[in-house]
């Protein structure tokens, strides 16, 4: 079919002449991708820049404005600009990862340490420990004035006491706590 024609079906039947477009060019627009991206996009990839090349001529293609070659020059080039746009999204997207099976892969630094992160989640399991081993109602009156910021008056609606004596209980218990931690802490350096 010759280009007139073509241009003619465009303007009568646009369906037909997309569909006699797609069926005559796809070979074309294919291997021009597929030369292009080969070595560096994935298969997937490579059909989807050729769906992209096919929806600019769709959209794009004016069969009532005149040019001065031919439909295939118009496909191809396309093709090219398409195909040169995925390599550099795709290029883009590579620079952002690394891989970790390379022999290549940097080590990033990391701002904590580990052995400071390993010692506070040990020191607050013993912390946690601790405050169990007291017993109720003092673990739970410690749990929510500390952990929870409740005031006196919620944790005594909470444990059935008076606010006062939530507060006299607790000087008490941390003192008690303060004893269990101290030795915790001895045991630890003998």
């Amino acid at each position: 079919m010759t280009d007139e024609k073509l241009r003619e079906l465009l303007k009568n039947s646009p369906d037909k002449a997309h569909r006699l477009i797609f069926d005559e060019y796809y070979n074309y627009v294919y291997t021009i991708v597929f030369n292009r991206l080969r070595s560096f996009a994935s298969r997937e990839d490579i059909d989807e820049c050729v769906s992209d090349v096919f929806s600019d001529i769709f959209l794009k293609y004016d069969p009532n404005r005149e040019y001065s070659g031919n439909i295939k020059g118009y496909v191809a080039t396309i093709s090219k600009r398409r195909s040169i746009d995925m390599f550099r999204k795709l290029n883009v997207r590579k620079a952002d990862t690394i891989s970790i099976d390379g022999d290549d892969v940097i080590q990033i630094p990391s701002a904590e340490r580990v052995d400071e992160i390993a010692e506070r989640a040990e020191t607050a399991h013993e912390v946690l420990d601790a405050v169990n081993s007291l017993g109720e109602p003092d673990s739970t009156i410690i749990m929510q004035k500390y952990y929870y910021g409740k005031s006196s008056y919620e944790i005594a609606d909470m444990v059935g006491m008076k606010a006062d004596a939530v507060r006299k209980r607790l000087s008490r218990v941390l003192k008690r706590l303060r004893d269990v931690l101290s030795d915790i802490g001895e045991g630890k350096v003998s």
